[in-house]
């Protein structure tokens, strides 16, 4: 039809010597063939054929690369004699439609031999950004459902990590590379800190959570804050540092922003073949970049408020302390001590938060009992002990009132003094009846009051203390967690020990 060799007949011819190589696409074909019908669809293709021929040396050798594009592969011929020759081809070729050329093209330099695929990738991406930001590429993105799935699922992801992971392999599983990459920022220097590539390619790019000095494409992503591409790494004169002796041929990376500032990299590369990347493609990988920005932003001001209540927590604990004559450094002992079983047990992210919260706030309910009963220095008679047992419910109610305090908070403040027996209070809960936290907490409560010091006592041994512990199995604390609470003791103890001469050392007037 077009006089031209086909695709598959030039890829078996001689391969003529170095020089240019240009993708010559037809402008909007399928609208035209459904619009107009495909017999106009045909001229336009061998008008553009046509005018191709004309426009090129004899020398050259050309071919229908496929339904909407021509190749043309032009020896002796560089980059800017090529676009020359083509650069009135678009005003050459009659247009049907009047809001675009007939015809764009691509360029690349040719080398020769078994430099074909590299080259027509390399023109096919110059070819995309002749066509604009407006193209769809069907073979890159998929169908437009699978973008909008993408879309979806990706903004169902919040936490930082899960963007990193998971909404990084589904970018590069949409957009079909076969590598992927997320690095993080340390002054002049990047750090690995997620990578994968296809289970089929035995491929390392970056090792893990090494720094490398950021230089290149990244260098010039992060300056510019901008996507950067590469269709042909190892001969772009951008590249440099790791990339330029890695196995990458084509890659994509784009900034990374949190609170105004680049803190990281995302990148898509390709390894067994060169890969073109068209502006929509790139606009997949900045959503994926802009949905973690935005997660870091969260989870940093998440941490700013929470690093805010626990100041304040932590300052109430210690007015506690100083009303009920603790001693010194009881509640960041307990806080620590609790979140350290708590994670032998299995438990962690926001489970955790709330066992750190109820552990702040265990005794706030003592600020309802009166000083003659809660500084009595001998036995307190019944009713006085029923008035200290009100404490667990009457700190439970106050803590009710702060705000953002969980229920798992509120939980270990009021069922902390129940026993694994049922004889403990405020409601006499047996077993798992008492909520798991409380469970935690009341065995580093515990172990905490006998190692310490107090006016109407001396302080336990650690084994000592360990030994009552171990007695209290089954009747006042959980056996299963009692037995994780034993096997950390020995560092639990130093960790005691540490923090006994910590808080002697902040006490005023204290002496060697």
């Amino acid at each position: 039809m077009t006089g031209l060799w086909q695709r598959a007949a030039l890829e078996t011819l001689p391969q003529p010597g170095p020089g240019a190589l240009a993708l010559v696409a037809v402008n909007s074909l399928q609208h035209i063939n459904e619009e107009r019908s495909w017999k106009a669809g045909n001229r336009l293709i061998r008008a553009a054929a046509l005018h191709l021929r004309r426009a090129l040396p004899s020398t050259a050798l050309l071919a229908r690369w496929n339904g909407d594009t021509l190749l043309a592969v032009v020896p002796g011929l560089s980059l800017v004699g090529l676009d020359l020759r083509l650069c009135e081809l678009p005003r050459r070729v009659p247009t049907p439609l009047p809001d675009q050329p007939a015809v764009v093209y691509g360029l690349s330099e040719w080398r020769g031999g078994a430099d074909l695929s590299r080259a027509v990738t390399v023109a096919d991406h110059d070819l995309y950004l002749a066509k604009g930001a407006g193209e769809v590429s069907t073979q890159a993105l998929g169908e437009e459902r699978g973008l909008f799935d993408f879309s979806v699922e990706l903004a169902h992801l919040t936490d930082p990590e899960d963007i990193i992971r998971r909404g990084l392999r589904l970018t590069r599983q949409l957009l079909q590379f076969e590598g992927a990459i997320y690095t993080i920022l340390e002054g002049e220097s990047f750090r690995s800190v997620y990578q994968e590539t296809d289970p089929a390619l035995a491929f390392t790019t970056f090792e893990v959570g090494r720094l490398y000095p950021l230089t290149g494409l990244g260098l010039q992503a992060v300056r510019e804050r901008r996507t950067v591409v590469s269709v042909d790494l190892h001969n772009d004169p951008r590249t440099a540092g790791r990339a330029r002796t890695s196995q990458m041929r084509s890659l994509m990376v784009t900034p990374v922003e949190c609170g105004g500032r680049v803190v990281g990299m995302l990148g898509l590369f390709q390894i067994s073949t060169w890969r073109a990347m068209p502006p929509r493609v790139q606009r997949v990988l900045e959503l994926a970049a802009l949905r973690l920005g935005h997660a870091l932003e969260l989870k940093g001001a998440v941490s700013a408020v929470r690093r805010t209540l626990e100041g304040g927590l932590l300052g109430l604990g210690v007015a506690l302390e100083a009303r009920d004559l603790e001693t010194h450094g009881h509640t960041r002992r307990v806080v620590e001590a609790s979140v350290r079983l708590g994670q032998a047990l299995g438990l962690e992210g926001e489970t955790l938060d709330q066992l750190r919260q109820g552990a702040y706030l265990h005794d706030i309910g003592k600020l309802s009992i009166p000083d003659r009963i809660l500084l009595k220095p001998g036995r307190l008679t019944p009713e006085e002990w029923r008035a200290m047992q009100s404490h667990a419910l009457t700190g439970a109610s106050i803590a009710a009132h702060i705000p953002s305090l969980s229920a798992g908070a509120l939980r270990v403040i009021c069922s902390h003094h129940e026993r694994w027996d049922g004889q403990g209070y405020p409601e006499g809960l047996a077993g798992e009846q008492i909520p798991l936290l409380a469970r935690i907490f009341a065995i580093c409560d515990v172990y905490d009051a006998l190692t310490s010091e107090r006016p109407y006592k001396h302080a336990w041994t650690t084994q000592a203390a360990c030994a009552e512990i171990a007695a209290q199995a089954g009747r006042q604390f959980d056996p299963q967690v009692t037995e994780v609470f034993l096997r950390l003791s020995a560092s639990l103890s130093t960790f005691w020990d540490l923090h006994a001469e910590a808080a002697d050392l902040a006490r005023p007037g204290q002496t060697d």
